[in-house]
């Protein structure tokens, strides 16, 4: 039987960082497995161009996984508030419309991908060399689509009653899943980016299955997944949307500015790409480790605003930028000083522009990992918001920082002689950060004293009056 966890109560510090640590792994865990299919082909599958393919796939991949993570956050939020109140026949309601949703969506998002995989590819301008092989890898890794929306659905009901060890244990064991069926699959069958999108989509149904599984043996009756009362209630429906849609309009725009970016790379030499792909893959172990504390300090957030304890929401924030700095700072140092040997595991020894794919992978962290906390203190600063309920504002200046400032940088910056270069490409995320870090701020000082007014108007209602 699995635990509930109320978040209102303890010290806010240790319990921020004991609740993220597990999120933090499970990210990193996902990251090593990705990491281990562009190892595997990369090293592995005697094509040159695999690792590329897959590469050329990653901005779209990212586009459709960060929507289907935005939903689940919307009814996360949702989900904690209703715990952090007692209100249970809401927060029961609310599970079963999340994973309602999430089947209804999955298969609709899959059906959509595997049909038009070529088309979107195209649209991204992938390089002709390599269409054939990046269309093959994302037709079967849309296959996997209804099984990981159903597993982050459910991981963000786990979250949102304070539960985010469960979600490491299934991706854990997964995950090894995963690792063995690409050796299997590139290794012994001859397979290349069909092997390692097979493997992925295997122990993610495996995943989905687990995270139901386990939502279906929650030990609080008022939180556990009944699947005969899967339902869609309206009222409910319509409270995760006004938190999901615009977060995920936000996320798509994000992911479609860096398809724009990737739509660029893939004008730059292969090797650069090659070198993009590396590169990614080493600075996503930042991104995930800083990103954990959007969801965390959310769903802290959103619990203590549910329970109407504001001030404790406050240090929750403040707190939460202090830790998202400090493991920021200190994870981007560590992956600069072992870069070089980190992006050689992902080169094929005997290939003879190694040197040069490194140094272009070099190249691209210098920019990245020495500011990527930057990112992390964005995105705390929006998963706040919306754990306060407030959805709008982080897509307003989202789209305006990161999307608007983004494309004015590569339509108009990049194409310029001297920035049409990796360093140049990657130098328009510092600035949209700053800006989005500014503003995100201000929004959230606004939104809490708002809240707060909100809150001490409901408790001098309750107090009664003497006569």
């Amino acid at each position: 039987m699995v635990k509930s966890k109320s978040l209102t109560e303890g010290p806010i510090f240790s319990r921020l960082l004991l609740f993220t640590v597990p999120l933090m792994l499970t990210g990193l865990l996902q990251v090593f497995y990705n990491m281990a299919d562009n190892i595997v082909v990369g090293s592995f599958s005697g094509d040159e161009l695999a690792l590329a393919a897959t590469g050329s796939t990653g901005a779209l991949t990212a586009l459709i996984v960060n929507m289907l993570t935005a939903f689940a956050t919307g009814s996360g939020v949702i989900i904690a508030q209703s715990f952090g109140a007692r209100d249970y026949d809401n927060l029961s309601k609310s599970i079963h419309t999340a994973m309602t949703l999430s089947l209804i969506g999955g298969l609709s998002l899959g059906v959509i991908a595997v049909t038009f995989s070529e088309l979107f590819l195209s649209l991204m301008g992938t390089q002709e060399i390599l269409m054939s092989r990046a269309t093959l890898y994302f037709r079967i890794i849309s296959l996997g689509i209804p099984a990981s929306t159903i597993f982050n659905f459910g991981a963000a009901v786990l979250r949102s009653l304070g539960n985010s060890k469960i979600q490491l244990y299934v991706l854990g064991a997964t995950g090894i899943v995963n690792v063995i069926l690409n050796l299997f699959f590139v290794i012994v069958c001859k397979m290349t980016v069909d092997g390692v999108a097979l493997a992925t989509v295997i122990s993610q149904y495996l995943s989905a299955i687990a995270v139901v599984i386990i939502l279906c043996n929650v030990k609080n009756k008022n939180a556990r997944l009944d699947l005969k009362k899967l339902k869609i209630h309206t009222n409910l429906l319509k409270k995760i949307l006004r938190i999901a849609l615009p977060a995920c309009l936000q996320t798509s725009l994000f992911s479609l500015s860096n398809i724009m970016i990737q739509s660029a790379a893939n004008g730059l030499p292969t090797l650069a790409l090659s070198a993009k792909t590396i590169a990614a893959n080493i600075d996503n172990l930042v991104y995930t480790a800083i990103n954990s504390y959007s969801n965390s300090t959310m769903t802290f957030v959103a619990q203590n605003y549910g329970a109407k304890n504001i001030e404790r929401v406050k240090k929750s924030i403040l707190i939460a930028a202090f830790q998202v700095t400090a493991v920021g700072v200190i994870i981007g140092q560590i992956l600069l000083f072992f870069g070089e040997p980190l992006a050689a595991m992902f080169i094929d020894p005997l290939d003879p522009n190694k040197a040069q794919v490194i140094e272009y992978s070099m190249e691209i962290m210098r920019i990245i990992l020495n500011i990527y906390f930057m990112c992390g203190i964005m995105d705390m600063l929006s998963g706040s918001l919306r754990g306060l309920g407030n959805a709008m504002l982080p897509m307003i200046i989202g789209i305006i920082g990161v999307v608007g400032i983004r494309l004015v940088w590569i339509f108009f910056f990049f194409p310029m002689e001297q920035l049409h270069t990796l360093t140049g490409l990657y130098l328009s995320y510092p600035i949209t950060w700053v800006f989005c870090i500014t503003a995100l701020g201000i929004a959230l000082a606004f939104e809490w004293r708002k809240k707060k007014k909100e809150c001490t108007c409901q408790e001098e209602q309750l107090i009664p009056t003497n006569k």
